[in-house]
């Protein structure tokens, strides 16, 4: 059941990021769009004829996709586990929000990089970031004046309303399943400290698979290589340029995992205690 849960969550991914980039073809320049092409189109096309009749303007295909993941996951929790069918089609819809709210914070974050201007901010999977992102965060930043070259508040306010949503839902959810729920703030706070947490997490191995491809002088125009730099480089740069390499060894990425695991240990934890 673990090999197939994470193997429906992959594509779960796919298909959402399918979603916002249906210009994604075999004819694509980006290695990754023609990737998630050949990964997906198989799936979507049959839902395409059978679902969508004509040229719809938007394709929804990904969607009904995510939505029979969602389904086919209930039934196997049911035969697996014996969980009553509507408790795990309700438990599964949550693990998808969660999964999208997870995405997205890490989608954001790297928009606020982007606008930092860190290496390779404007490479293909650059833009491509910046894109699906803007599609989220354009309502923020018609109140925040996102302006190109200045750091991007609005990913910011972003990230912190992904975990006010978070904790709303929970909470709605909480209350419907067991008729009784913590209080709401409480629960947004949990939310958006979770939401931070998980964003350290990934920050943590993105720093650390870097260090270790570090010592085989990776190819520099690798689409994922350039997605490592890009969420990298504006915490290693400021650390390097305090502390330069000593005689060839860069302890750069040692310091920025002990500085990241410093605040998500002892200071993340106090948000919970205002």
């Amino acid at each position: 059941m673990g090999l197939i849960e994470f193997i429906i969550n992959i594509y779960m991914l796919a298909f959402g990021l399918r979603l916002f980039m249906p210009a994604a073809s075999p004819f694509s320049e980006n290695p990754i769009q023609r990737g998630l092409y050949t990964a997906t189109e198989p799936v979507l096309r049959p839902i395409r004829q059978v679902i969508m009749r004509g040229e719809p303007r938007f394709d929804w295909s990904p969607v009904f996709a995510i939505i029979a993941l969602v389904i086919v996951r209930g039934f196997l929790v049911t035969a697996v586990m014996g969980v009553p069918l509507p408790t795990s089609l309700a438990a599964g819809m949550l693990d998808v929000f969660d999964f999208v709210v997870r995405v997205l914070a890490i989608l954001f974050l790297g928009a606020f990089f982007i606008s930092i201007e860190s290496p390779f901010a404007f490479s293909q999977s650059g833009h491509m970031m910046h894109n699906i992102a803007h599609f989220f965060l354009a309502p923020i930043r018609r109140f925040t004046g996102y302006r190109i070259g200045r750091p991007d508040v609005s990913a910011l306010m972003g990230i912190v309303l992904l975990g006010v949503l978070h904790g709303l839902v929970l909470y709605q959810a909480g209350a419907l399943v067991a008729q009784a729920a913590g209080a709401p703030v409480d629960m947004i706070l949990e939310s958006i400290v979770y939401v931070i947490d998980f964003i350290f997490d990934v920050l943590f191995i993105v720093i650390l698979v870097r260090a270790v491809l570090s010592f085989f002088n990776p190819d520099t125009g690798n689409a994922l290589f350039q997605i490592l730099i890009l969420f990298s480089d504006p915490i290693l740069a400021p650390i390097r340029r305090i502390l330069p390499s000593t005689y060839g060894i860069d302890f750069s990425p040692l310091i920025a995992i002990l500085i990241l695991r410093f605040i998500q240990v002892s200071l993340l934890p106090l948000l919970l205690r205002i």
